[in-house]
C-alpha cells in the first residue's frame, strides 16, 4: 500500500479553483478594458462570467450539483444583480473574497466540531480511492492523539488565513482606485496562500508517516 510521505502539492491543488476564479476578472479587465476601451462594468462582468462558466461546465460533465457549486454560481449571478443594480464594478472583485470567508468560518468550526475540514479536503488526493488507505487516514484521526492534532493545527492556520485574507481584500479594493484595486486586491489572498502552503508543507511530513504506520498495522494484521 502505497502512502505518501507529506501532502505536497495538495494545498496547491485544493486552491487551483480559486485561484482560477480570482485570475479570469484581472485577465478580463486588462484585456478588455484597459488594451480595447470597454467599460469597467462589463470588463470584469466578462471575466465573473467565465468563471463561473467553467464550474457550470464541470457540474454538468460530472453530471453532479454539490453545495459549493451551487453557491458559487448563486453567488455570481447575485453579484451581477448588484452590480446591474448599483453599477458598481469593485462587487466583482470583492466577490471573490466570499468564499475563502465561508471556506475559513466553515474551517474554524469544524476545529472543535467533529472532523477537519482540511482533513475532509485532503483525504480524497491522499488515498486516491484506496479504501484501505482510507480507513487507515480515519483510524489515524480517531487513535492517533498526534495526528488528529497536527491535522487540527493545520486546519486551524487555514481558517483564520482564510478569513484574514477574505477580510483585507476587501479593505484594499475599497481603498485604492479602481485600475490598482484589480491588481492589489489579489495580493492578500495570494500572499496568504504561499504563506499556508508553505506552512502545510512543512507541518504535514508527520501525517504521512503516522498513516505509513498505520497502515502497515492493518496489513501486518491481515
Amino acid at each position: 500500500m502505497k502512502v505518501p510521505s507529506a501532502l505536497r502539492g495538495l494545498p496547491l491543488k485544493a486552491a487551483a479553483p480559486m485561484l482560477l476564479d480570482m485570475a479570469a476578472p484581472v485577465v478580463s479587465f486588462y484585456v478588455l478594458h484597459m488594451a480595447l476601451g470597454v467599460a469597467p462594468v462589463p470588463a470584469l462582468a466578462a471575466g465573473a462570467v467565465v468563471a463561473g462558466g467553467r464550474t457550470a461546465w464541470r457540474a454538468a460533465r460530472e453530471r453532479r450539483i454539490n453545495a459549493f457549486t451551487a453557491m458559487t454560481i448563486l453567488m455570481l449571478l447575485a453579484t451581477l444583480a448588484l452590480v446591474g443594480i448599483t453599477g458598481d464594478p469593485r462587487l466583482i472583485i470583492a466577490k471573490s473574497a466570499v468564499m475563502p470567508a465561508v471556506g475559513g468560518a466553515y474551517g474554524l468550526l469544524t476545529h472543535f466540531f467533529g472532523r477537519t475540514l482540511v482533513g475532509e479536503v485532503a483525504a480524497p488526493f491522499v488515498t486516491k480511492g484506496d479504501a484501505a488507505l482510507r480507513a487507515a487516514w480515519d483510524d489515524c484521526f480517531d487513535r492517533e492523539p498526534a495526528f488528529a492534532r497536527r491535522l487540527r493545527l493545520i486546519n486551524l492556520l487555514w481558517g483564520v488565513g482564510f478569513l484574514a485574507s477574505a477580510v483585507a481584500r476587501v479593505v484594499v479594493i475599497y481603498s485604492v482606485p479602481l485600475d490598482l484595486a484589480v491588481p492589489l486586491g489579489q495580493l492578500p489572498t495570494l500572499l496568504t496562500l504561499a504563506g499556508l502552503i508553505v506552512a502545510t508543507v512543512r507541518l504535514s511530513p508527520p501525517l504521512g508517516a503516522a498513516l505509513r504506520a498505520r497502515a502497515a498495522a492493518v496489513e501486518l494484521a491481515a
